[in-house]
């Protein structure tokens, strides 16, 4: 929501600046990452000579922009973690309740809708193991990116002057 309308004024913006609508339809499915936070910075907004930002508001913004990143990425390794957590549970409750009363009754159709069970937790746990790793792999790769999409982002340029 926030970003749809921010990256439709973008277009528009550059639409009215340019006048040319074809070249805009390609940029118009590009995500702006950084329009949502110059957009909700604090204080009066105001910007320097030119419309640059202030070096206080770049900085907020480009803390904000990773910020965000960082708590999605940490959000989305939390609900891969709980859904391991959660299928390891069910797994280890579902063994303990055959373990019990498999030493009662030697029935081969429970025995064999019990290793059923198991194969298909297996191969869940198997998956969100997997997704874990491969999420813990690209997650720092993600960081980079945007790190270094930031840094060359003309907006915030005023960070890179020393």
């Amino acid at each position: 929501p926030i970003f749809d309308t921010a990256r439709e004024r973008r277009v528009e913006e550059k639409q009215a600046e340019i006048g040319d609508s074809t070249d805009m339809q390609v940029d118009k499915f590009q995500v702006d990452y950084l329009t949502p936070f110059l957009n909700h910075q604090g204080g009066d907004g105001a910007t320097n000579v030119g419309g640059q930002l202030s070096r206080e508001d770049a900085q907020r913004a480009r803390d904000s922009c990773l910020k965000s990143l960082k708590d999605r990425l940490l959000e989305r390794a939390n609900i891969i973690q709980n859904r391991l957590n959660h299928e390891n549970g069910v797994l280890s409750k579902k063994q303990a309740t055959f373990q019990r009363n498999s030493s009662r009754d030697n029935d081969p159709a429970a025995e064999q809708e019990f290793e059923k069970f198991c194969s298909e937790a297996m191969f869940r746990i198997q998956i969100l193991e997997q997704r874990l790793v491969n999420h813990e792999e690209t997650a720092l790769k993600k960081y980079q990116d945007l790190d270094e999409k930031l840094t060359a982002d003309p907006r915030l340029a005023i960070l890179n002057n020393v």
